[in-house]
């Protein structure tokens, strides 16, 4: 894993991972002053931003938690702004990437809690009225696995990053995302695009095809491929349903007077 090209270098601002026991799924604010390859580990060293008084620290990039199994990278670019979706409606030219909260926060939402200048990975798992709420921290050798309270306006939602994808809203046990990544005003990521498939999308339109709604298509939110593949997978459906609706009910037994039949063009195209 230590032969994976960073796109990090001396003097970036980043966010370093702790699983230092006290700090373990808490994220700092950090400046890198160098990286090295000590054989064969690569490591960096830098210097926290909001505690200055503390002196240069020397980690490694991928570490495994004790008692873990899986070694995690440790650092990440800076953290996107992040906005309510009011707040984004209101916002002017291109911002990328950026981070939008969909609606209230609620039960069962990922977050980063801040506290003490740190920024703690948990969940939430009960609200106190609209400004505060609990949050369960990561569960070990992760996290503390601690429950807090804490303000509402203190929180963001937890990403998760790789050099491959770049940032991700990780889904929730029942598949939901509380935030969403827009990379342009014309083009974003779906709240729950990667925690649905094609097929419970395409279910969702089949019950939305007897309403009274006007025809909506992704393409008109996203100029991606997959919005157009979406768009004609969803109307497929919508002629299923219409072909059902024209089929003749003339009672059991009796022969209808008419059939539907699929039109097709001949090869002359005449």
């Amino acid at each position: 894993m230590t032969q994976i090209n960073l796109p990090f270098q001396v003097g970036q601002i980043v966010e370093v991972k702790s699983f230092i026991k006290g700090y373990r799924g808490a994220w700092f604010r950090c400046k890198i002053t160098d990286m090295t390859n000590e054989n064969g580990e690569l490591r960096y060293k830098f210097k926290y931003l909001d505690f200055p008084d503390e002196p240069l620290d020397n980690a490694l990039v991928f570490e495994t938690p004790k008692g873990g199994t899986e070694s995690q990278l440790m650092l990440r670019p800076t953290y996107p702004p992040h906005y309510h979706e009011s707040e984004y409606v209101n916002l002017e030219g291109d911002v990328e990437p950026l981070v939008v909260v969909h609606d209230s926060w609620k039960v069962g939402d990922l977050v980063d809690w801040l506290k003490d200048e740190i920024y703690w990975s948990g969940e939430i798992v009960a609200m106190k009225g609209r400004r505060s709420c609990q949050i369960e921290l990561l569960p070990k050798p992760e996290g503390e696995g601690k429950v807090y309270q804490g303000l509402c306006k203190n929180l963001r939602p937890r990403l998760d990053w790789s050099v491959e994808d770049g940032w991700k809203v990780p889904c929730t046990v029942d598949g939901q995302k509380c935030a969403k990544i827009v990379t342009s005003k014309n083009e974003d990521e779906g709240i729950a695009d990667d925690c649905e498939t094609a097929k419970e999308q395409t279910k969702k339109a089949t019950k939305q095809v007897g309403g009274n709604e006007g025809l909506r298509l992704n393409i008109m939110e996203s100029e991606s491929i997959e919005a157009a593949v979406m768009d004609i997978e969803e109307l497929i459906v919508r002629l299923d349903w219409l072909k059902g609706k024209l089929k003749p009910d003339v009672g059991e037994g009796a022969k209808p007077y008419w059939k539907y039949e699929d039109y097709r063009p001949s090869s002359s195209g005449r």
